[in-house]
């Protein structure tokens, strides 16, 4: 794992994808991208411009950040940068990765619901990249994610046999079930087999793929496994 980028708007929930991208660095070095995204100040003016970029913490997210600065010293294996980000396009966003050398990002519950329009659009614009998304839940602390399902959409790119492949060149999980979503298929009667499932096998992680999707101007729901209360690992199908 090089580096890992984490969109925040430093809500308690950033210390858990924190914990969780220390966790797959695998003890090796790996930095951990704090992203902070904000509107670009509309002012003709440079002076009022770079005052305007200038943003206080509150007492709390500074909080926040203290405790993730410890958690990454503990670690001793990785770093954190905060890198502030005003404004979001597309070739913005392929730029940042490409140039963080960023192999995985983690989108925490609160940053994926947040209603602002920066916001929004960098999540949107985000789904479009081939970087693999790590959506966590609100239950989601200190997971051991090494346990996982591939929920199988109808005529997916990536195939389970791929994704034995792909996954443990990036990850440290195995893939040890999967459950193919059909589009017809009563979804009361799909999340009973899929939980049961989940319990029977001890899942501790779903597997997804996504495909490019036109920018809107409201989030939906980057992804739409949210109700079985996992992690879900977003793969792009043109990964592999």
């Amino acid at each position: 794992m090089k580096n890992v980028l984490i969109p925040s708007t430093l809500e308690p929930d950033t210390i858990n994808a924190v914990k969780i991208a220390i966790q797959q660095s695998k003890g090796k070095k790996c930095t951990l991208f704090l992203v902070l995204v904000e509107e670009i100040p509309d002012s003709y003016s440079s002076t009022t411009f770079l005052r305007s970029m200038k943003s206080e913490m509150t007492a709390s997210q500074k909080k926040v950040l203290e405790y993730c600065r410890e958690l990454i010293t503990i670690s001793q294996n990785c770093n954190l940068k905060i890198h502030y980000q005003y404004g979001i396009s597309a070739p913005l966003m392929r730029n940042l990765i490409q140039h963080l050398e960023i192999e995985l990002t983690i989108l925490s519950p609160s940053y994926r619901k947040d209603e602002r329009k920066t916001h929004n659009q960098f999540v949107q614009i985000l789904s479009n990249c081939k970087c693999p998304i790590l959506h966590l839940n609100s239950n989601c602390e200190e997971y051991n994610l090494t346990t996982a399902m591939y929920l199988v959409k109808t005529k997916p790119k990536l195939q389970i046999e791929d994704l034995h492949e792909l996954i443990p060149e990036r990850f440290d999980i195995k893939i040890i079930n999967k459950a193919t979503i059909i589009n017809n298929q009563d979804p009361e009667d799909l999340e009973s087999l899929i939980n049961e499932a989940i319990v029977k096998n001890n899942i501790n992680l779903l597997i997804e793929t996504r495909k490019p999707k036109k920018i809107k101007l409201k989030n939906e729901n980057a992804t739409a496994n949210e109700n079985f209360g996992l992690p879900i690992l977003s793969l792009y199908e043109e990964t592999a």
